[in-house]
């Protein structure tokens, strides 16, 4: 059971739960429970029976899948105001699919998942917030085939960089990295090691200054310029203008990214 008032609020004021009413966030909220985990504790094991989902209100985790050779591949990370496992409650699947592991530290609530469907089959409003949910994922799932796509290494992490970019300047980026590096290596089905060499490459060209979590772009040009992934496949939202090698003329072309 929740009582810290904090908490409540914090849960209340997420979408998924933002359309109960107050005795059913109350009666919800009975058969919550707050859970602390710290760097690299599981907070729940792949093939573990799927019974409750999470909301992550300090901290961010990753979920893993690992393979019958034993190989772990990052899924997702999840971040602070985050659910994860709640759509396992639609499906006839009883069993989570993921590991899910801390990365720092982390506060969490987890839900009884058949509390909350009670809840959906008499609320319309929170059926049309967790469909909205979905939606969102949906769309993020698919920037990440889209990325998955792109065959070469390089190209792949070229990609991550331009999506998350955030600019100091016209011709200037920074990325800041909340997870450690090999995690973004298996996120983007990239080895470590090539990961690793990608890297040394990157900041021996001059393409980006690495100093721990903090990736800094000193030339965007020659960001884009690098790459040859298809105009189409990269992100739209803000125009940086750069030049392609595949242009003969040597004309700058004008694309646009965004963050995701």
């Amino acid at each position: 059971m929740i009582t810290d008032k904090n908490i409540r609020n914090c849960v209340h004021s997420h979408h998924l739960f933002s359309s109960l009413a107050p005795g059913e966030l109350a009666a919800l909220l009975e058969t919550a429970a707050k859970i602390q985990f710290s760097p690299q504790e599981n907070i729940i094991y792949q093939g573990d029976k799927a019974l409750r989902f999470y909301l992550v209100i300090e901290g961010h985790l990753q979920l893993y899948r690992t393979s019958l050779q034993g190989q772990e591949k990052v899924i997702e990370v999840v971040r602070q105001g985050r659910t994860f496992a709640e759509a396992l409650m639609f499906t006839e699947q009883c069993t989570y699919p993921v590991s899910a592991q801390a990365v720092s530290s982390c506060l969490l609530i987890s839900f009884d998942s058949e509390s909350y469907l009670k809840m959906l089959r008499n609320n319309s409003k929170a059926c049309i917030a967790i469909m909205a949910d979905m939606s969102v994922r949906l769309r993020k799932d698919l920037n990440e085939v889209e990325i998955l796509s792109v065959q070469n290494a390089q190209n792949r992490f070229l990609l991550f960089l331009q999506r998350n970019i955030k600019f100091s300047d016209i011709n200037q980026g920074i990325i800041k990295l909340d997870i450690p590096k090999r995690m973004l290596a298996s996120r983007l089905s990239i080895q470590p090691e090539t990961f690793s060499r990608l890297i040394k490459k990157m900041v021996k060209d001059s393409l980006i200054v690495v100093d721990g979590g903090i990736i800094q772009i000193p030339d965007l040009n020659r960001l884009y310029a690098s790459s040859d992934i298809p105009l189409a496949q990269l992100p739209v939202n803000k125009q940086v203008h750069f030049r392609s090698q595949s242009s003969s003329s040597g004309l700058a072309q004008s694309i646009s990214v965004h963050n995701i």
